[in-house]
């Protein structure tokens, strides 16, 4: 025996939360790589001035330069901020789900 599911039933089933961790873990894990991999082609490519606008990233990453050593910190600093990004990208959208019943009168 099934039972009928009106509307607003069917839309608070179809709404999916977000799992905020996990959001900020591939946020993170992207930021960071696409950072580290920025620094290893501007490395490999050479010529002057290497890296001088994605060097002023050193401003807000502590220890972050264009150079083999910037990559780990470069990784590092990118995936928590990215990461944190990601997690409050998740929270909202979870608040803003949660309280959909309100918005909804």
């Amino acid at each position: 025996m099934s039972r009928s599911v009106g509307g607003d039933e069917l839309i608070r089933l179809a709404v999916a939360r977000l799992r905020a961790g996990m959001l900020a873990i591939s946020f993170g894990l992207v930021g960071g790589s696409l950072l580290a991999v920025a620094t290893i082609w501007l490395l490999i490519r050479g010529g002057e001035n290497v890296g001088q606008h994605l060097n002023l990233l050193g401003n807000f990453f502590l220890g972050y330069s264009v150079s083999w050593i910037g990559v780990p910190i470069g990784f590092l600093w990118a995936g928590l901020a990215c990461g944190l990004i990601g997690w409050v990208v998740g929270w909202i959208y979870n608040w803003m789900a949660g309280r959909r019943d309100t918005f909804s009168g």
